[in-house]
């Protein structure tokens, strides 16, 4: 079977392929998506270049190039130093006597690393508060062979 044959398979027949051509299918399904995301790395510089080269301004921009409207939506990103941020909430608590989360959303965590190396008491305090869910699996594969040289 072909990469190209893949799209059009039916799951009956591809969960009896073999694992050779799995492992082949997912390593030519590799390169295609390289390839593909360098193609259009390389197609964004050429079009940010063309039509949004110069613009500062966060927002939505329209260029005219013959027949087309080019639309750029150049995106704010926002990021807020920690350490003042918490001066001005400790400003509204402290001296304005207001309820900081008036103004301000808080988000507690807690690194995981952190979790697993505390004591047991902290953890069980904390571990109501705690939800773990199962991400999306990540599945390799390599020759056995491969393995132990990698080892």
């Amino acid at each position: 079977m072909t990469i190209d044959e893949l799209a059009d398979a039916s799951p009956g027949v591809l969960d009896k392929l073999p694992i050779a051509v799995l492992a082949n299918l997912q390593n030519e399904a590799d390169r295609h998506l390289a390839s593909a995301q360098q193609m259009q790395a390389i197609l964004h510089g050429v079009l940010v270049r063309r039509y949004a080269a110069g613009l500062n301004d966060t927002g939505t921009h329209h260029r005219t190039d013959g027949d087309f409207d080019i639309k750029v939506t150049v995106p704010k990103t926002v990021s807020w130093d920690q350490p003042r941020l918490a001066s001005a909430i400790a400003t509204i608590r402290d001296e304005w006597e207001g309820d900081p989360a008036e103004y301000v959303e808080t988000k507690l965590s807690i690194m995981e690393r952190k979790f697993d190396a505390w004591p047991a008491p902290i953890r069980d305090l904390f571990a109501p508060a705690r939800t773990v869910k199962a991400g999306k699996p990540k599945i390799e594969i390599a020759l056995r062979d491969e393995k132990r040289e990698a080892a």
